[in-house]
């Protein structure tokens, strides 16, 4: 970069950030901050920009338009008269100003003008031309004051509004030509930086045409099994666009401990709906003490559960769309398989096939990229009570190779309209409390069972109450933003923290508590319940020391 460029960040066009970084109050101006004009050689238009003073004084501005670049990090460079950008509008641009150079605006007023633009009749190339139209001014606080020997004393501080001019060339040729010119691999584990772990993976795109881009680019991590380490988006810093003739880079943080061994960073660019291109990386961690984990195959399902209500005895469609974002063919094989859950609220899958849900086609192969809806039918047996679950297994494998697969599971509920039962009972409460202020550690445990004959998802709204019937807290406190799913028979346990209230004394506790739980339709009805547990002297002495 040369001595005589000036790094300008658009982000100080806003001079609310100048009154922050200089200690000044103008609240001063400029608008718009960009213009988008399309036009053909010859063509001449104009536009009007304002110019705002919300000060009590006169201010003095002067008008001025210039040229700028963006280097590969982002940042706008305002180039001097002596150098050149291919791609600059800057001569073509005039202003409706007796005098350029001293543009007085009234206090509290603002003021318009006029911007010409003409573009050459004999350009050779269409595409994308900029220009940056400046407004500089001089705080009068900020201007050199005189001795009484006529000397100046101080330094003159210039401040400066820019408005970016975008000039989109109609009806001659425009190449139009992004490429991935390298990329490299930053490991920071090696470097031992004290803020950041992992990687960072970047690629340089360089723009050979004449009209600009605004990119988009993805990254995939694999070892040479073909198994998935990572997958993350990556992005440009300050400004997505990459302007003709210029080179920019996008980079992506892997923010992940790799283990030693030897990997391949994948990258693939595009712009809007364009396929830019794909570049490989092999790169290898020698020593290393992570123990990350592969990711399962890349494929994106909709939707991720399924609930519905049917009738005993009906036959019923459904459908789901599965996603390839792998780098590669992916080969799918579905199947449908029981449906359980454990206390923990898991859900449990079961491993052999059921006969009566049929999956149309089976089994198939996706291409990058390529999605696919996939149909699937069942019917409920006539006298069947309360509910019908089951999962739809998806077995996906990458490629040819049997060493990477990944199963995935969409859970698929159905309450039978007109014979669904609903109750619940709690079952067991324990009390857990030591001196550790930690969540896990002071908390009541609930177990609560599903009495009914149907699946539903549940939540809690509580108080709490101390032996002389005060509230503990200041409203009911709900449980859960999304609620706890349960099956019927079965008990799975929820927490409710103890943290944070001010027992003062040993005694009976009341916890009254509203059950609130979903039936058919996605209704909500509710039950109001109650529990008891006790506050020792010794769970107060703990309670104290977990929140000091």
């Amino acid at each position: 970069m040369k001595k005589n460029n000036i790094l300008v960040y658009f982000s100080v066009l806003l001079f609310s950030l100048f009154s922050i970084g200089f200690g000044i109050s103008y609240r001063l101006g400029l608008s718009p901050l960009r213009t988008e004009l399309e036009m053909y050689p010859g063509e001449e238009k104009s536009f009007e920009i304002t110019l705002m003073n919300s000060t009590l004084g006169n201010i003095s501005y002067q008008i001025e338009v210039g040229s700028f670049k963006l280097n590969e990090n982002g940042d706008y460079i305002y180039l001097s008269k002596d150098q050149k950008y291919p791609y600059s509008a800057s001569k073509w641009v005039t202003f409706d100003l007796n005098d350029v150079n001293n543009v007085v605006v009234r206090p509290l007023e603002s003021l318009k003008f006029k911007v010409h633009v003409k573009v050459p009749r004999n350009l050779k190339n269409g595409g994308d031309y900029y220009a940056m139209i400046w407004a500089n001014f001089v705080p009068p606080n900020q201007r050199p004051s005189k001795s009484a020997t006529g000397m100046s004393i101080g330094i003159e501080r210039r401040f400066r509004f820019g408005s970016i001019l975008h000039i989109s060339i109609k009806g001659r040729y425009a190449k139009s030509k992004l490429k991935i010119e390298g990329m490299k691999v930053i490991n920071f584990d090696r470097i031992a930086t004290a803020t950041q772990r992992g990687l960072e993976i970047d690629v340089f795109l360089k723009n050979d045409g004449d009209v600009s881009f605004r990119p988009t680019g993805s990254l995939l991590i694999v070892s040479p099994d073909h198994k998935v380490w990572g997958r993350v988006d990556m992005k440009l810093n300050t400004t997505n666009l990459v302007m003709p003739g210029l080179v920019r880079k996008m980079y992506a943080l892997y923010d992940r401990t790799l283990p030693a061994g030897e990997y391949i960073a994948k990258i693939s660019v595009k712009s809007e709906k364009r396929y830019i291109g794909q570049k490989e990386y092999k790169f290898s961690i020698k020593s290393s003490k992570g123990t990350t984990k592969p990711l399962d195959i890349n494929i994106q399902l909709s939707p991720k559960e399924m609930i519905s209500d049917a009738r005993s005895g009906s036959s019923n469609m459904g459908k789901i769309e599965i996603y390839n974002k792998e780098f590669a063919p992916i080969t799918a094989k579905f199947s449908a398989v029981s449906l359980d859950m454990n206390e923990n609220g898991k859900y449990v899958f079961g491993t052999s096939s059921l006969k009566d849900v049929r999956i149309y086609p089976p089994s198939f192969s996706l291409r990058e990229n390529q999605k696919r809806v996939v149909p699937f039918s069942y019917r409920i047996p006539k006298n069947s009570k309360g509910q019908l679950v089951f999962a739809i297994k998806i077995k996906t494998t990458l490629g040819k190779s049997k060493t990477n697969e990944s199963n995935f599971y969409i859970p698929v509920m159905i309450r039978l309209e007109g014979t669904t039962k609903y109750g619940f009972e709690i079952t067991k409460v324990k009390k857990i409390i030591s001196g550790q202020s930690t969540q896990a550690t002071q908390i009541l445990r609930i177990w609560v069972k599903n009495t009914g004959n149907v699946f539903t998802n549940f939540n809690i709204a509580y108080d709490i109450l101390d032996p002389e019937s005060n509230y503990l807290t200041s409203q009911a406190q709900y449980l859960s933003n999304k609620g706890f799913a349960i099956f019927p028979g079965k008990e799975r346990y929820v927490d409710i923290s103890l943290r944070g209230y001010a027992f003062k004394k040993a005694g009976e506790y009341r916890l009254p508590f509203v059950f609130l739980y979903k039936v058919e339709k996605n209704k909500t009805k509710q039950r109001k319940m109650e529990v008891k547990f006790e506050i020792t002297d010794k769970d107060l002495r703990k309670l104290v020391e977990g929140t000091t």
